[in-house]
């Protein structure tokens, strides 16, 4: 295998990024930043140059599936075999890429058609890793990795810290630019599965990675708080998405409920909650009328 790493950022925490670019660079064959247009470009340049990785700017935000299929057409120009994705606040341990790898080809020489494999992550604000999830009918269910060591198969993975062989993406497609970013991995991974490729969590990998800005906590339950926009972003693009033929039933009606909690908890529970109100409204309304891309504030 010949991996490339494809990191995107967008106004990184500068120095983790400089760690999870120290601790990804030994690791793979060559490394990739994309930056979507930070307003402290140069010093992101500075830490890539730092490790020897190349660099492509972008002159604005173009959104995270844009970026990541900038990496692929990289990658695919460059002569690679796999691209490791990665999000600029995602740290990996030592060996995890060559566990990726290992796991992947073993998955292969079983005949398992594989759309991606990636880490069992540790969300470092609500303590939690990573579970594996399938969807049955109408139900969804959950399998923590705790137990496991082999590779266990999942409805979707995250995108960062996935390893995915390029020649995939000739059956499936590239990742959907009009979602801009939220579900944009969710979205590819359903769609492979419909074109008869399984993705896989590797549960001896470890990875930390940051979900959102922090949790609030309701009752026993945790949820991620992220910028409001996002809020937007996740409530329109799950909408669209529970109405794809490819999409199962489970996640439907997953996205549905999902959608209507986030109408009533974030507003409610989080900071600035008349704004995430209005931009969770304009998710709705937008997903329905069926505008995409980048929300123009």
């Amino acid at each position: 295998m010949h991996v490339l790493a494809v990191a995107v950022t967008y106004n990184p925490d500068i120095a983790l990024l400089g760690e999870a670019l120290q601790q990804v660079a030994p690791q793979v064959g060559g490394l990739l930043v994309v930056d979507n247009g930070s307003d402290r470009a140069d010093e992101i340049r500075e830490l890539a140059v730092a490790v020897g990785a190349n660099v492509l700017a972008n002159d604005q935000n173009r959104g995270i599936a844009a970026a990541q299929n900038q990496g692929i057409n990289w990658a695919r120009k460059s002569g690679y075999s796999h691209i490791l994705l990665l999000d600029q606040d995602t740290l990996l341990s030592q060996g995890v890429v060559s566990d990726l790898m290992r796991n992947l080809e073993a998955l292969e020489q079983q005949n398992q058609k594989v759309s991606a494999i990636g880490p069992a992550y540790f969300e470092r604000h609500s303590n939690q890793r990573t579970r594996a999830y399938r969807a049955s009918g109408i139900r969804l269910s959950r399998t923590s990795l705790v137990a496991e060591t082999r590779p266990i198969a999942s409805d979707f993975i995250i995108s960062s810290g996935s390893l995915i062989p390029l020649k995939i993406f000739e059956k499936v497609g590239n990742f959907r630019e009009s979602l801009f970013i939220d579900l944009v991995d969710v979205e590819w991974c359903f769609r492979a599965r419909a074109a008869g490729y399984e993705a896989f969590i590797s549960p001896t990998a470890s990875v930390d990675h940051h979900l959102g800005n922090g949790i609030v906590r309701i009752g026993k339950y945790r949820i991620a708080v992220h910028t409001p926009v996002r809020n937007y972003y996740w409530v329109r693009n799950a909408l669209w998405l529970a109405r794809q033929s490819y999409t199962p039933m489970a996640w439907r009606l997953y996205f549905l409920s999902r959608s209507l909690a986030f109408h009533i908890t974030y507003p409610l529970f989080a900071d600035s909650g008349a704004l995430r109100l209005k931009l969770i409204s304009k998710g709705f309304w937008d997903s329905l009328t069926g505008r995409f891309g980048h929300l123009k504030l």
